[in-house]
């Protein structure tokens, strides 16, 4: 029998393979992940999702080699391998890891007695140099978990001249916390006296996301010892192009150390026209830029929900990572403008401090003044009524102001429904050819009834809180609006109160804005051509559209998409009238109608 010496575990891994996302169903947006292995699952090791990912390029990764079951001795390219009767060899590579021109081994092994789906006893022993019997090098992350209904895998790969990278994970039957670790990498160098590089936790991704990582383990700084770079790939939908960015450490003789330009570095290329071309090849969707935002949730700990963690599954700080969210704030509403898209950009804009820290004050300006020099401008004349609106509840709600087709105004108060005459504002009642409409957001024809939003720490995106007509609550939907990192996902971070806007709530169509941003339609085209509903920030006859946003409002249905300077402070439940003639909007309690300005009017008819 061979006595195997045994090294220091190492603590972690680095991942060679696609994380796919929980497969739970929609129907359970809070509960924590649970896989449902397949009916080949049960009877085998559970495979990396995709299997390894290829390093470019040279002739990394070498990925190893199956050993025939229950065998304790095996050859792979010449070297053999013994591991004594009571182990048995799961796979192995051989290469000349320590550099003396002669080939050694590792191999991953395992207790006779167990199966490969649950053994708990792995290790990745190392054949050659001065301890050709064989020495542990790695053991099996304690972390990744095991039990009953949880079935492990395991990969190996050379992935740099004298370093192999190690990957073991588990999919469990039983729901695990969310972002709780589930696999373990590492990159290591076997023949070395310090075998551990890096070692890595990882939990799954956030459900619908897929995540991929690469090694590269070859010498970058000329030094002799193999470094390591990771990529990591984060994609939302599986036909667009992901997000990607790198993890960089150097082996130095007093350890590696981490480069803290990175991810920072990489992330941030995506901001530029240049490195979106080069990272991104085509079309540049605007959705690369939430994937990007979830990249920076997955890998850094300033984002309060990272699934990648060191050794001792602490989260990796990540250096510059405020200046590159800025940067990407700011490519998006630029490439929205240059797509012809002003909704998204004011919408973009809305959500300024949502992904790190806000804008500086020069940045958010010189974005502003683009949106409005991409759209017909005009200044607005402002005229408060005297009547008051129905207060706000804290719920989402239709407006209590709705524009009638002959373009007075319908105010509904407390005692009933007023009409303000424009643009002199002259008031009277309506309340006898006038019904008030409801103000609640669903609740009937089969609508769920809108009571807010969530920033959830285990999904990435915004869910909107529902309930049916009696109150009950239903389960959470998810949007495809992100949540703002880190948010209330760090202790005592603070959590946007965003406007919430219902367009379209009907049995068939749920459709709103959560601070500018559409939920339930991808574009205002998908809406019904004449709203459902008053009290929406459509026409009367569909074809206008307001938006708040910084610099006043956004006005979109025309030829040209239009911006009116006005103080929007405190306002809110805004809507608008055919031909895009007022804009009336609730602060307090009281109604302002904003009109374009004669001054404006009369330029705008000089250049018709």
């Amino acid at each position: 029998m061979h006595r195997l010496s045994r090294a220091p575990e190492l603590g972690g891994a680095l991942a060679l393979a696609v994380l796919t996302g929980c497969q739970c169903g929609s129907d359970r947006p809070y509960t924590p992940f649970k896989i449902e292995p397949s009916a080949e699952a049960s009877a085998h090791p559970p495979p990396p999702p995709s299997g390894v990912v290829p390093t470019p390029p040279d002739v990394y990764p070498r990925e190893a080699v199956a050993a025939p079951s229950d065998v304790s001795k095996f050859t792979v390219d010449g070297v053999p391998i013994d591991v004594g009767p009571t182990r048995v060899v799961d796979r192995a590579l051989a290469a000349d890891f320590d550099g003396d021109g002669t080939k050694d081994a590792v191999a991953w092994t395992r207790a006779k007695t167990e199966l490969p789906e649950t053994a708990d006893t792995g290790e990745l022993v190392f054949f050659g140099g001065k301890t050709p019997a064989g020495r542990v090098v790695s053991t099996a992350p304690p972390f990744v978990p095991s039990g009953p209904g949880c079935k492990k895998g395991v990969a190996l790969a050379q992935t740099g001249p004298h370093t192999v990278a190690l990957d073991v994970w588990a999919h469990c039957d039983a729901a695990l916390l969310p972002r709780a670790p589930t696999r373990g990498l590492s990159v290591i160098a076997p023949a070395a006296d310090r075998t551990g590089i890096v070692s890595l936790r990882l939990a799954e991704p956030a459900r619908g996301e897929t995540l991929k990582l690469s090694v590269d383990s070859r010498d970058r700084d000329g030094d002799g010892r193999d470094d390591v770079r990771v990529t990591v790939s984060l994609a939302s939908d599986p036909n667009e192009p992901p997000a990607t960015a790198d993890l960089v450490w150097l082996d130095r003789a007093a350890g590696p150390s981490r480069d803290r330009s990175e991810p920072a570095r990489s992330l941030g290329m995506l901001a530029t026209p240049e490195g979106r071309k080069q990272a991104v090849p085509g079309k540049h969707p605007l959705h690369v830029f939430d994937d990007a935002r979830r990249l920076h949730g997955t890998l850094c700990a300033e984002s309060g929900t990272a699934r990648i963690f060191d050794a001792d599954g602490e989260a990796l700080p990540c250096a510059d990572v405020g200046a590159t969210l800025a940067a990407l704030l700011e490519a998006e509403v630029r490439l929205a403008l240059e797509q012809k898209d002003p909704l998204s950009a004011a919408s973009a804009l809305s959500r300024d401090g949502w992904y790190g820290g806000p804008l500086p004050g020069k940045a958010r300006a010189s974005l502003e003044k683009a949106v409005t020099q991409a759209s017909e401008r005009h200044t607005t004349t402002e005229l408060v009524l005297d009547v008051a609106a129905r207060s706000a509840t804290g719920l989402p709600r239709f407006s209590p102001l709705s524009f009638d087709t002959d373009g007075s105004l319908l105010v509904l108060g407390t005692e009933g429904v007023s009409r303000a005459s424009l643009p002199a504002g002259q008031l009277s009642d309506a309340s006898s050819s006038i019904d008030p409409w409801p103000l609640t957001v669903g609740g009937t024809d089969g609508a769920p009834r809108w009571t807010g939003v969530a920033f959830p720490c285990d999904v990435s995106e915004v869910s909107l809180l529902l309930s049916d007509a009696a109150g009950t609550p239903l389960p959470p939907r998810k949007t495809s609006i992100l949540s703002p990192r880190p948010g209330p996902c760090k202790p005592g971070g603070p959590a946007p109160t965003p406007d919430l806007v219902p367009l379209e709530w009907t049995g068939g169509k749920n459709a709103g804005l959560v601070a500018g941003a559409l939920f339930g339609v991808e574009s205002l085209k998908e809406l019904a051509p004449v709203p459902t509903a008053k009290g929406t920030p459509r026409s009367p006859d569909g074809k206008w559209f307001v938006l708040p946003w910084s610099q006043g409002f956004l006005v979109l249905g025309g030829a040209k998409p239009q911006t009116w300077s006005a103080t929007t402070l405190a306002l809110s439940d805004c809507t608008i009238a055919n031909g895009a003639a007022a804009v009336a909007c609730v602060r307090t309690d009281k109604v302002v109608v904003f009109t374009p300005s004669a001054a404006a009017e009369k330029k705008k008819g000089k250049t018709r």
